[in-house]
């Protein structure tokens, strides 16, 4: 189903807002963001097998804000323990490049995705929920003897939409003249933010399995390829929602999802990442700006 038709379902002020979205992504009007510059050095960087740690400790040297906050990250209970990281080169030869990298991307998206002026209170649930998604996909992997590091980023991304969606919004509101309300935003959020995703994965030309995840992560059997990932992307932030907004559902639920099953979870193993869930808010802790 195109944008557009699934703005249809949209009523009153939110269908004018949405297809002023769509029709000014179509013309160029509007104008999606661009993956942060340091972000995709980074990202390319990591996945280099012959790239030098120099490299990526002068990279992150070259934006002092996502340097310091880096540092101060990787000088987390979370993260280390015992002296103190006083230098990036020392953080990456403590931590491990791919390590270093994770955190250095998911500080670089917060600060130019995961931000959008006049709409702090939706933004950061979304962010809390893709770090934990993030955190549980590290820990999916971990136990499955997977990519880590790749889990990780599929679950920092899958919802990346949403965040744009928010941006796109108020541009369009500011434009028409208009006010929406939170019923309406999170309408016009839940229509969008899948198309967008998946436009944005292929615009800023992620590496597969990141563009497979963000389009497939709740359709994963359905997925051409890493049907695996999507599967660990979906769980991820399955247990990112139990986590963060247990109300939402029951808290039994996750225990019962069919992508436990899919992916091979014994019950003591699925277990064990709901026992981690301390771990996993004190990453979130540690990397929110």
């Amino acid at each position: 189903m195109s944008i557009q038709a699934q703005a249809s379902h949209s009523q009153g002020p939110a269908q004018e807002v949405a297809q002023a979205i769509i029709k000014g992504i179509r013309s160029g009007e509007l104008e999606l963001p661009v993956i942060p510059q340091t972000a995709n050095a980074i990202l390319r960087l990591t996945q280099d097998p012959n790239a030098d740690m120099d490299e990526l400790s002068k990279l992150i040297h070259g934006d002092q804000s996502i340097a310091s906050h880096v540092l101060r990250i990787a000088n987390s209970a979370s993260y280390t323990s015992g002296d103190p990281i006083v230098s990036l080169q020392q953080a990456v030869t403590r931590l491990g490049m791919k390590l270093l990298g994770e955190i250095a991307i998911a500080v670089s998206m917060q600060s130019d995705i995961f931000s959008a002026p006049g709409f702090e209170a939706q933004i950061k649930p979304l962010l809390k929920h893709a770090l934990a998604s993030a955190a549980y996909g590290r820990e999916i992997a971990r136990k499955r003897r997977r990519n880590i590091e790749g889990q990780f980023l599929c679950g920092l991304l899958h919802s990346v939409g949403k965040p744009i969606c928010l941006q796109l919004i108020a541009t369009a509101q500011q434009k028409l003249g208009m006010k929406l309300n939170a019923t309406e935003i999170a309408q016009i959020v839940a229509t969008l933010h899948p198309k967008i995703a998946n436009k944005v994965a292929l615009d800023w030309k992620l590496p597969e399995q990141l563009q497979v995840t963000t389009a497939y992560f709740h359709d994963y059997d359905k997925a051409p390829r890493f049907k695996e990932e999507s599967a660990a992307t979906y769980l991820s932030q399955l247990l990112a929602t139990w986590l963060l907004a247990p109300n939402s559902s029951p808290q039994t639920a996750p225990a019962d999802d069919p992508a436990i099953e899919f992916l091979n979870f014994y019950e003591d193993d699925f277990q064990e990442l709901l026992d981690r869930q301390e771990d996993v808010r004190a990453v979130v802790s540690a990397m929110e700006l």
